[in-house]
């Protein structure tokens, strides 16, 4: 007989926060690129950048959301199986 966690990977709970880190680590490369653009006082249209930097602005929440919700379920799993 099998447990009921014999279908369940740790390796997700970890591939879903490096994602999370990743989607962070990305999010704050690309919004201190746009930050320079938009403080180089040669940008003509600084639009672009701004939109950038909104678009960078969510995907660093989004990646905070993944690990709290990795963090969420482990805490879960780990309730489940004490």
């Amino acid at each position: 007989m099998t447990g009921i966690g014999s279908g369940y990977s740790s390796n997700s709970v970890l591939s879903a926060i490096t994602g999370g880190q990743a989607a962070i680590a990305t999010s704050t490369q690309e919004l201190s690129q746009d930050a320079q653009a938009v403080a180089n006082p040669d940008t003509e249209n600084a639009t672009v950048p701004l939109m950038s930097a909104t678009q960078s602005n969510l995907l660093n929440a989004a990646g905070a959301e993944v690990i709290q919700t990795s963090n969420e379920m482990l805490g879960t799993l780990l309730d489940v199986f004490a």
